[in-house]
């Protein structure tokens, strides 16, 4: 594994190479903060359900805010599953009304990693 500037990759003969993650920072209203934990937690029950091989992602939310990250790692080449999940299409379109800021996705660079990204 070679963790450095821009990119997290595999190089083990047979492994799935990732490109960058991204994250995502989602700031929301208090008053959403219980539809928005219902509606990533029905995102994830359909990812779950579509076990799509070539993506990692993540979400969170800060314990003492109402700041949400969710993080998208997907092999290299590969298209993002979550394009054709409609809890995911759902999401994306109900997140930016509940969203303090317009949520943008970032590249991330991994300075450090333990099992997380692997």
């Amino acid at each position: 594994m070679e963790v450095s500037g821009h990119s997290h990759t595999r190089h083990a003969q047979g492994k799935t190479v990732f490109m960058s993650p991204q994250i995502v920072r989602l700031p929301v209203s208090q008053h959403h903060l219980t539809a928005a934990e219902k509606q990533i937690e029905r995102l994830f029950a359909a990812l779950h359900a579509a076990a799509p091989a070539d993506i990692r992602y993540l979400a969170a939310r800060t314990t003492d805010a109402t700041d949400f990250l969710l993080m998208l790692h997907l092999a290299d080449g590969a298209a993002n599953p979550l394009l054709s999940i409609p809890k995911a299409a759902a999401f994306r379109q109900d997140m930016p009304g509940r969203a303090l800021t317009p949520p943008a996705p970032e590249p991330m660079t991994v300075l450090g990693d333990y099992r997380l990204l692997d």
